[in-house]
């Protein structure tokens, strides 16, 4: 014979005793609801904070930095938008939380949930960003027609000058070197003429023509830019 209590009578003395309150069954409507407007709202957000995270990378011309050799990668280390990222990771400890706050979710590990999560969440933030919205934020925050957030899509811009990258378009080619010009309006460091004269052992019948834009790694010497790595870039 069991001599485990019986679940269902031990609650009903307790409600008989006041121990335990009865809910309406709307109130279990509505936290049910509020649990899955809040699990769709935390996984947009992580969509759309990790897709801006790759469009920033691809935009910024950082991702030809793994392209650089050992130091190109370093750069990219420093570069990358770590505080972002962070977001996103809380981001999705909130949604794996929400998620195990319904009751199948007890049901499933911990592992299997975040698992899943992450099997929805980055391929689509990697839809989100294949389309036209965070190139379109971006041109908003440049005409400061972007409120909010302009600031953190104006970042896309900023100056990498003193980790060693050069953006510009070429505007005259030399023997051994090229002219590189940069000018996007916001006035910051990278503004302006450099020399560029390329890695040794450079292929110069490789040197896009004159107007187009390039990405380069390399140290300022004399004022002049001695590259490590050079790559066409289409911001």
């Amino acid at each position: 014979m069991s001599t485990k209590p019986d679940i269902t009578q031990l609650v009903l003395e307790k409600i008989q005793k006041g121990e335990v309150s009865k809910r309406p069954k709307t109130y279990f409507v509505l936290q049910v609801a509020l649990l899955v407007v809040l699990a769709v709202i935390t996984l947009v957000l992580s969509l759309f904070v990790l897709s801006f995270i790759f469009f920033s990378i691809r935009a910024s011309g950082q991702q030809f930095l793994l392209g650089f050799g050992e130091r190109g990668l370093i750069t990219l280390i420093t570069l990358f938008p770590w505080t972002l990222l962070a977001v996103v990771a809380m981001l999705l400890l909130s949604l794996e939380w929400l998620v195990r706050s319904f009751e199948f979710g007890y049901r499933i590990s911990v592992l299997r949930i975040f698992g899943l999560i992450m099997l929805v969440v980055i391929p689509g933030s990697l839809l989100v960003n294949a389309t036209p919205l965070h190139a379109f934020l971006l041109d908003q925050a440049d005409r400061d027609q972007l409120p909010l957030i302009g600031k953190v899509y104006e970042q896309v811009h900023d100056s990498h000058l003193p980790q060693g990258v050069f953006r510009g378009v070429i505007e005259s080619t030399a023997s051994s070197s090229f002219i590189i010009t940069r000018d996007d309006k916001d006035l910051d460091s990278d503004d302006g003429t450099w020399k560029i004269v390329p890695p040794p052992k450079f292929d110069f019948r490789k040197l896009p023509p004159k107007g187009t834009r390039v990405y380069i790694g390399g140290d300022v010497k004399d004022g002049v830019v001695h590259a490590y790595g050079i790559e066409t870039f289409n911001e």
